[in-house]
């Protein structure tokens, strides 16, 4: 095995573990010994890859800002493409429903609640806005109530073991924003 693989593969165990200590601790309350335990790897493994879980988890958000980034953007003005895309990668990425999760980053957290507000903003600008009989202050506040909203609901989502289908997530949300 050369040394990218077990580079490769030390990482994928943290992140897995930290996925297993998600599932009962919040993600500032989980100690480095704890996941090198969990990932059954030395302390001087994780060192040798991260200085900290904060150095840890900023690597693989970064990876994670520019996916969500791409599909928000690939999906402008189109929000059940990317509500579906969202909710397909949510029942791959394991770490990604923890890392959403209560016990969660709040950073992930926070700059999904701040894109989808945007997303949402957007539509009580148009035209059409005048019709909702929002005003000035009102229409910020009811985007990001409804980006809170749907967030919520994503969690709900996945606390319940994401028994219904992306497709079925995508279109009860849909029924509750402006389109």
């Amino acid at each position: 095995m050369t040394k990218d693989q077990r580079r490769s593969l030390t990482k994928k165990a943290l992140l897995d573990a930290l996925v297993i200590c998600l599932k009962d601790q919040d993600f500032n309350e989980i100690t480095t010994i704890r996941l090198v335990q969990t990932a059954g790897i030395s302390r001087s493994s994780f060192y040798t890859h991260y200085k900290d879980k904060f150095e840890m988890i900023d690597s693989y958000q970064k990876e994670l800002f520019h996916k969500l980034e791409y599909i928000f953007d690939k999906y402008e003005g189109k929000k059940e493409g990317a509500f579906l895309e969202i909710f397909e990668i949510l029942t791959r990425e394991k770490l990604l429903s923890a890392l959403l999760s209560t016990n969660g980053a709040k950073e992930i957290q926070d700059f999904l609640i701040n894109k989808l507000q945007r997303m949402i903003a957007k539509d009580f600008i148009d035209p059409t806005a005048e019709k909702r009989a929002l005003k000035g202050f009102e229409k910020d506040y009811a985007s990001i109530y409804l980006a809170h909203a749907i967030f919520g609901a994503c969690q709900a989502w996945i606390k319940n073991g994401k028994k219904e289908s992306p497709q079925e997530m995508t279109d009860f949300l849909l029924r509750f924003i402006p389109q």
